[in-house]
């Protein structure tokens, strides 16, 4: 460890790291779309390199494909490294000083391993399902609107209204939704003569589904919008994905009676700032 370093990908090979995961497809799909959401927003607005870490250890990345993105708080990883040991590694090097949340997490028990070696406490902690839809399921989608209703993509301006009705405020921001509805997919459900959406949904920086929320149960909304985009989104040759708690049944039946399966598991862990100096931790590691 004591030679590791944290190396940054330059942009200009960040499609050379995307392309490593295309291998076995589609179990590292999410890793491809997670790097090229980012190639896509970064010819966008070149400026945001400034805040967005794309890291390798010690600039090795091509052989095990191993990266970790931190962008402002939300943190995305993924190897093909099957030991684990380079995204053990890269992790104990981050800055705990902050407070970081891991994004469906495939790698629970190296984080968690990692936040004891630092004295870390836990903020959130949440189990979830990855559901899977094939995009040739999606292309099938058909819906009928009731008059007056529309779908459609959601203009930027809703971020306060999005997040005002989202129950995990502690792990997002209102900036955070209103530069995914600038920059992502996303749908809307809209009345003619009220303004705000009666349900939503938009992509996030992985290509999983996020956010969906309706302001009325049991009316079929949430089935109308997750049913447009998925098959939007197959329109542009991806395939669905969605994070769903464990213990949301209600959530996980609508995934499933749409046509979604459980392909895997993931955790969404953030993490207390941390007081621990690296002195300690070395002591920590030997011991």
């Amino acid at each position: 460890m004591q030679n590791d370093t944290l190396v940054r990908i330059p942009s200009n090979a960040w499609e050379q790291l995307r392309d490593l995961y295309r291998q076995d497809w589609p179990r590292h799909e999410i890793a491809y779309n997670n790097v090229q959401n980012y190639i896509r927003w970064i010819e966008r607005d070149p400026q945001i390199s400034a805040t967005l870490l794309v890291y390798s250890l010690n600039g090795n990345w091509r052989q095990t494909g191993t990266y970790i993105i931190i962008d402002h708080t939300d943190v995305f990883m993924y190897t093909l490294d099957s030991t684990g040991d380079t995204l053990k590694r890269m992790l104990l090097l981050l800055d705990w000083h902050h407070s970081y949340l891991m994004n469906m997490c495939l790698y629970r028990a190296t984080v968690l391993k990692v936040y004891r070696l630092h004295r870390l406490e836990i903020a959130f902690d949440s189990a979830d399902l990855i559901y899977h839809l094939p995009q040739q399921v999606a292309h099938r989608f058909r819906y009928d609107l009731p008059v007056g209703l529309s779908l459609q993509r959601i203009p930027p301006h809703y971020a306060a209204f999005i997040y005002n009705q989202w129950l995990n405020k502690s792990v997002g921001t209102e900036y955070f939704i209103e530069r995914l509805l600038r920059w992502n997919v996303s749908m809307g459900l809209f009345c003619e003569g009220v303004r705000e959406p009666l349900a939503w949904c938009i992509r996030t920086q992985n290509g999983a589904l996020g956010l969906l929320g309706v302001v009325a149960q049991r009316k079929g909304y949430g089935s109308l919008v997750i049913k447009a985009i998925a098959r939007r989104l197959a329109e542009q040759g991806y395939s669905t994905y969605a994070s769903v708690r464990r213990t949301n049944v209600a959530s996980r039946k609508l995934f499933e009676k749409l046509g979604f399966r459980a392909v895997g598991e993931a955790s969404w862990l953030k993490n207390m700032k941390g007081t621990f100096d690296g002195c300690e931790l070395r002591k920590a590691i030997k011991a």
